[in-house]
């Protein structure tokens, strides 16, 4: 199946509102900005550029210069880059549009069609460093992965393009200059982003953040958010620094300060979490906990890969077992081809069962084109993951969350598997899973950790779950008591 344009490309239309929220909240306005240069080095149809013109045309009008100035001007202060051609070509037409109507012609349009990855031209010369860069994994755009790669922010993890701008951006400013772009915001918590995030705190580089969180801009499912950074000697000179928190505002479409923050609040166990400071606090102490619980632990369910073949309300006879599917609290049965111990039942012994045999044979082929862990075989789940705890005591949870109640928590007894989200593996009872995880506090945290989903919900993984209960079980009075007994004589817990 091919890719759409967009996403091969990481082109997104950026709206009108939130290229002025950049340009307010980086400083490009009022008389300041004339004579100070300023690219948008992927600016596709120029949407940042017509902005960046409208306001240096009404700058240079106030403070009386000629239409040749300001020709001049623009020529020598505004520039653009667009790999696509046509692109690049409507953002000319469109800066052309904006300067006429100031009464403003003849302007040499510094807006090239080139790849940004190699430009090395604007390097050290920018005050201004704007715009939208593109969001594309690195696995599309087979013909660049080398370059990709060179770059320092681009080491670690399946690397997305964004990233390597931020590089090629601060690269491109100069001592004094500002940074503002709108990309995801998986630059917070991803693998790939951690040698940004790193760079980002050593050199004290953040001016002012926006968490857009479930508001989306593009006409894509990216959740995003919005960077200013600031390239001073000053701010990389000072040991603290804040920066300037905001969550945004869809009805007003405009950034609304919450609360200075500094690094120190932030930056916790090498990721950005943006909320108020008692917030922050209360997730450091969380994610900082280093109490180990052997009473609980959490995994994931089955992973069938096909549950049309394994889920159903099957009358085999045998190999059959109850599962829960977690995301919806809803009971049903599986085929289940594995003994108690969690090993694969030979091929051979199962097809003893006529009816279990002409359901294999009839899904054969998609069972077979399944992505299959190594060494696994065709007629099993495409992952081993669950498989062992299904004869033993649990509680099916629902991964994907806007309140509390959303995690249909349910006992599933031992026998029962899960599928479709996580379970606990516990001694507790449902009741005290319950007090811990039915309340604001969990919402809170999980709302915390900015992991968005449609419709206003988060999502969670089983590591941030166990994380959560340890760090509530390490709360109460008797939690020494109750971890010594576990550790010798709880035998249902793995």
């Amino acid at each position: 199946m091919g890719i759409t344009e967009e996403k091969a490309k990481g082109r997104f239309y950026t709206p009108e509102h939130i290229v002025r929220n950049i340009l307010d909240l980086s400083g490009y306005r009022g008389p300041e900005i004339l004579r100070k240069h300023v690219i948008d080095n992927s600016c596709g149809d120029g949407a940042f550029l017509k902005e960046i013109v409208k306001r240096y045309c009404s700058e240079a009008v106030k403070a009386g210069y000629t239409n040749a100035e300001i020709a001049s001007d623009l020529s020598q202060y505004v520039h653009g880059i667009e790999i696509d051609e046509e692109e690049k070509n409507k953002a000319v037409v469109h800066v052309t549009e904006i300067a006429c109507g100031f009464g403003v012609d003849q302007v040499r349009w510094d807006v090239k069609q080139g790849n940004t990855l190699t430009e090395t031209r604007f390097d050290g010369k920018m005050d201004f460093v704007l715009g939208n860069p593109p969001y594309v994994r690195v696995h599309n755009l087979a013909e660049t992965y080398d370059i990709i790669k060179r770059f320092k922010f681009s080491q670690n993890g399946m690397t997305d393009v964004f990233i390597v701008f931020y590089e090629i951006g601060l690269n491109m400013l100069n001592e004094r200059g500002i940074l503002g772009y709108i990309t995801p915001s998986s630059l917070f918590n991803s693998k790939a982003a951690y040698e940004l995030r790193r760079h980002l705190v050593n050199k004290n580089l953040i001016r002012a953040v926006v968490d857009l969180k479930h508001y989306q801009p593009f006409e894509a499912t990216t959740y995003t958010t919005i960077m200013i950074l600031e390239k001073t000697t000053d701010r990389q000179n000072v040991s603290v620094n804040t920066v300037g928190y905001y969550e945004y505002d869809p009805l007003k479409l405009a950034e609304k300060f919450v609360c200075p923050l500094t690094c120190d609040d932030f930056y916790i166990c090498g990721d950005f979490y943006f909320a108020s400071k008692k917030a922050l606090n209360r997730l450091n102490r969380i994610l900082n906990c280093r109490i180990r619980y052997p009473g609980i632990d959490v995994k994931n369910g089955f992973a069938t890969l096909l549950d049309s073949f394994f889920i159903g309300e099957w009358s085999f006879g045998e190999y059959v077992i109850p599962v829960v599917k977690a995301s919806t609290g809803k009971s049903s049965k599986c085929l289940f081809p594995y003994d108690r111990s969690g090993k694969l039942i030979p091929y051979s012994k199962l097809k003893k069962n006529q009816l279990i045999s002409d359901h294999y044979r009839d899904y054969e082929t998609k069972l077979k084109v399944r992505s299959l862990a190594n060494g696994d075989e065709w007629y099993g789940f495409g992952r081993t993951q669950g498989i062992l705890d299904v004869y033993k005591k649990k509680y099916s949870i629902c991964p994907i969350i806007k309140t509390p109640k959303d995690l249909k928590i349910m006992l599933c007894d031992k026998g029962t598997g899960v599928y479709g989200g996580l379970y606990i593996l516990t001694d507790y009872g449902k009741e005290t899973i319950e007090e811990i995880l039915l309340t604001e506090d969990f919402m809170e945290y999980i709302s915390l950790l900015g992991k968005y989903k449609s419709g206003g919900y988060f999502t969670f993984s089983s590591k941030d779950l166990k994380r959560y209960i340890w760090y509530k079980l390490s709360e109460r009075k008797n939690f020494k008591d109750e971890q010594l007994r576990f550790f010798e004589c709880s035998e249902s817990i793995v």
